[in-house]
């Protein structure tokens, strides 16, 4: 029966790609307008008027210079420069060059002052082509928000974003390396007020488009705020339905009265650190019995109705090795962790003096993940099966049509860059 099944399968494939054709060429003649919906002042966009990046290579593109960047901050801070400066001025901003070779994709930059920099976005030219082509395309114009998105040249243009990352505190009990942030390393405790967080959430609803938006509160370890738990309870309260906490686990591993706490106050998902399996994979972090740890928050976590998402900072020759264990621990406990995020590793924060022998050693790219993944498990085609963050769009358009124009809320959408999966490094493509 195998056969005759697979010839079916196709027989069906064909029709249905056929039906689609011509629906499709049905569908554009004299097409009615879109509506507009009460979570925003445009109307919806059709996929014909949905504009794209400049995509392909070899292309250029806006980038950053990894040292002027950090010596701005620094002349800011030192009161040497003025941040409105930011506003105006395109600091240690430059263009670069994406392009093919040795069979990679690479992003090369000069600074006329540091010189160059050189950084891999895929080791895999056929996967990278392949997420730019099923690119939705951007968002509906951002509107309603030219003072809350005054960033300069880094002012988000289209849509609003998926996820508000909060970051309470810059406070944290552990000291990690990697860490995205610069915690208990700048010499002052930088922490939000009662007043801050309110504004901070109130403003994100008023920007249009209107859409659901996860909130994230991070840090440093959010959970050391004094106003962690009300953060989340406001952050419900107002409408934010997926409401998240980026933490090591620690202060939920410690009480499992904190974790039912955290939960009656409207927490949906513990975004935890979680570098791989057992003791060892995790030491680089400087804490012997730290998957012990893990496991703990886990369980106090789940037993108070929290969903757990582990989420691994992948480090080439560090902990890349864990990619089939950490997906085989998902497996074993589908109760508990609904889905996981690998997150390739950036250098930034407390990194970010990454020397050039480390960051080339140690880098590691969306498409490393899709090659790991089919290696070490044996499952998932990389140009088959993987796609963008911002193919989501896809559905929220769907389900945008279904509620109708009476929806408060646009549905969750990214529309984020085809290649900003492959982490940022030295390298920023910021043409989205």
């Amino acid at each position: 029966m195998h056969k005759p099944i697979k010839y079916a399968e196709k027989a069906v494939t064909y029709a249905a790609n056929a039906a689609w054709v011509v629906f499709d060429k049905l569908n554009s003649i004299n097409p009615n307008p879109s509506f507009t919906p009460k979570w925003s002042d445009k109307p919806l966009l059709k996929s014909w008027e949905k504009t794209k990046p400049t995509l392909g290579w070899p292309r250029e593109t806006d980038s950053l210079c990894p040292k002027c960047v950090p010596e701005a901050r620094r002349e800011i801070l030192d009161g040497k420069k003025d941040w409105k400066d930011l506003l105006h001025e395109k600091v240690g901003e430059l263009k670069a060059q994406i392009i093919e070779r040795d069979g990679k994709i690479l992003m090369v930059k000069e600074c006329p002052v540091h010189g160059k920099f050189e950084d891999v976005m895929s080791i895999d030219p056929a996967f990278f082509k392949h997420l730019e082509e099923v690119f939705p395309g951007r968002d509906i114009r951002a509107h309603n928000d030219s003072k809350l998105h005054n960033h300069g040249s880094s002012t988000i243009t289209h849509g609003r974003g998926s996820v508000l990352t909060v970051d309470l505190t810059n406070r944290c009990n552990m000291m990690c390396d990697p860490c995205f942030m610069d915690a208990n390393q700048v010499g002052f405790v930088h922490e939000l007020s009662w007043d801050d967080i309110k504004q901070l959430l109130d403003n994100a609803i008023s920007i249009k488009p209107r859409r659901q938006m996860s909130v994230q509160f991070s840090g440093g370890e959010p959970t050391l705020s004094p106003y962690f738990l009300d953060a989340v309870r406001y952050a419900r309260k107002v409408g934010y339905t997926s409401v998240q906490a980026a933490t090591n686990g620690i202060e939920f591993a410690k009480s499992p009265e904190f974790a039912r706490q955290a939960a009656e106050a409207g927490l949906r998902y513990l975004y935890l650190q979680f570098d791989g399996i057992g003791n060892a994979a995790n030491s680089h972090r400087a804490v012997g019995n730290l998957f012990d740890v893990k496991l703990r928050a886990i369980e106090n976590a789940w037993s108070a109705g929290i969903d757990i998402v582990p989420v691994t900072t992948i480090v080439n020759g560090v902990n890349n090795e864990q990619v089939g264990r950490i997906i085989q621990f998902a497996l074993d406990n589908p109760k508990k962790i609904p889905f996981l995020s690998f997150q390739p590793v950036s250098f930034t924060g407390r990194d970010e003096e990454v020397t050039d022998e480390r960051r080339k050693a140690q880098r590691y790219t969306l498409s490393h993940l899709a090659h790991d993944v089919k290696n070490q498990m044996g499952i998932g085609e990389p140009i088959r099966d993987w796609f963008p963050i911002s193919f989501m769009a896809t559905f929220s358009d769907w389900s945008d049509l279904t509620h109708g124009p009476e929806a408060t809320w646009g549905q969750l959408s990214c529309g984020c860059h085809p290649n900003c999966g492959v982490g940022m490094g030295v390298m920023v493509d910021k043409e989205t």
